[in-house]
């Protein structure tokens, strides 16, 4: 699953406690910390030769969530994490800016990446 192998990527490289897959386990997050939300958009077989497709063009997205009492420097987190994606050949095509959560005034911020996984 592509989501949980973004997941690792980003927890083991940049030493984030709450990186989840799918969905947040509300029990475990560290009030503090960010807080990483990895899921899939797409996944389309891609590059076809001799009737068989030879790649796999897949879409996901992350959500970072930041809390109110948050000390992390909010830019150099964003700027390391997109480093190490493009370092690993995911490359963001969509981004909503900063925005609060309508039900607790969370800072958020959405990123959306292609990446081809070959077969």
């Amino acid at each position: 699953m592509s989501a949980n192998i973004l997941k690792n990527l980003i927890s083991s490289n940049l030493n984030m406690k709450n990186v989840y897959a799918y969905s947040i386990n509300s029990g475990n997050v560290t009030i503090t910390d960010p807080v990483f939300l990895v899921t899939e958009i797409l996944k389309a077989p891609t590059n076809y030769g001799g009737d068989r497709f030879n790649s796999i063009n897949e879409e996901l997205q992350v959500q970072i969530y930041y809390s109110k009492e948050t000390t992390i420097d909010v830019d150099s987190l964003e700027d390391n994490f997109l480093k190490l994606l493009q370092k690993n050949d995911y490359r963001v095509f969509s981004t909503s800016g900063h925005d609060f959560t309508p039900d607790n005034q969370t800072l958020v911020i959405t990123y959306k990446f292609n990446h081809k996984k070959e077969i």
